[in-house]
């Protein structure tokens, strides 16, 4: 009696330790796909940078954003099953609040290059990446892993020679730029925090919903609005619209609260990375040494943070 007991103990103990293994290895399987998918929406929100340059010389930049986000819900809208059901009040506030900090980024970082240049600007935005961690260990109370933070490092260097900075003292364009850094961080952690299972396309679509709201308010308010129906504004707004709106934060929501918030930042500064590639091929715009040494830096803190597997 007592072996088989003895037997019926270790054979338990061998299937509890080998769901254990399995899980590992889902949790591992889940992470590998949700940074690569992260890595795609970073490519085509790159691929967005030199088209809407081009559409904003047809369009102010508010009702641009205004027009953007409405038509990304329209076109979200028939994928989200069931939203009167999914509708309550918390989901609401916390698809709102996270849209909120996502406008506020926008908003500060389009009247920040008002005052500063361009490279300024994708610096200070990409910060983001320092700021992340920081939340992180002041919200969450958790620290990030040594890769992850070497990670941090690398991406930094890599936005300073990508982008070049200039450093004739803080304006107040830097400052505005600063204050979009921090909204995105926000955004960034909000998302991993406040995003639960299933309910991933009901909240992007309350983000870019409140998104478009806070837009057309602003735009009524803030600016001059102009808009010309060229062929190449209808075409960059509506690859935006579709592909980096609706497309683009539904997986983000679905796929970084899958990943830690910190790692996900990193991954993050690959966005100028790809935006530097497509203005390359689409407005000839050319890398520099400098550049390519920022683009290997920022590939290799992406590199170092998938490190975080291990230990």
């Amino acid at each position: 009696m007592a072996y088989f007991s003895y037997n019926k103990m270790k054979k338990s103990t061998v299937n509890y330790s080998d769901s254990t293994h399995l899980e590992n290895i889902t949790e591992f399987k889940r992470s590998i796909n949700a940074d690569i998918w992260l890595l795609v929406v970073c490519v085509i929100w790159g691929l967005s940078f030199p088209l809407v340059k081009t559409a904003l010389n047809d369009i102010s930049p508010l009702l641009f954003l205004s027009i953007r986000f409405w038509l990304g819900a329209l076109v979200l809208l028939p994928f989200v099953r069931g939203i009167k059901h999914q509708m309550n009040l918390d989901r609401l506030l916390r698809g709102g609040l996270i849209g909120l900090f996502m406008f506020l980024g926008m908003l500060f970082q389009t009247f920040g290059l008002k005052y500063t240049t361009a490279s300024n600007s994708g610096f200070i935005t990409g910060m983001a990446v320092v700021m992340v961690p920081v939340l992180v260990v002041l919200i969450e109370r958790r620290r990030p892993k040594w890769p992850v933070l070497l990670g941090v490092v690398f991406a930094v260097a890599g936005l300073y020679f990508l982008t070049q900075p200039q450093t004739k003292g803080v304006n107040k364009g830097d400052l505005l730029t600063l204050a979009c850094a921090f909204s995105f961080s926000f955004e960034i952690v909000f998302i991993e925090l406040l995003v639960k299972k299933n309910e991933e396309f009901f909240i992007a679509l309350a983000m870019i919903v409140a998104t478009a709201l806070l837009a057309t308010f602003s735009s009524l308010v803030f600016e001059e609005q102009f808009i010309r129906f060229t062929r190449s504004m209808v075409a960059g707004l509506g690859f935006v619209a579709v592909f980096c709106t609706a497309l683009g934060f539904t997986l983000q929501t679905y796929w970084q609260p899958k990943t830690s918030a910190t790692a996900a930042s990193v991954i993050y500064t690959s966005e100028p990375v790809f935006a530097a590639i497509f203005a390359a091929v689409i407005l000839h715009e050319r890398f520099d040494k400098m550049g390519y040494l920022g683009a290997g830096l920022i590939i290799a803190g992406m590199l170092i943070t998938e490190l975080r597997r291990k230990f």
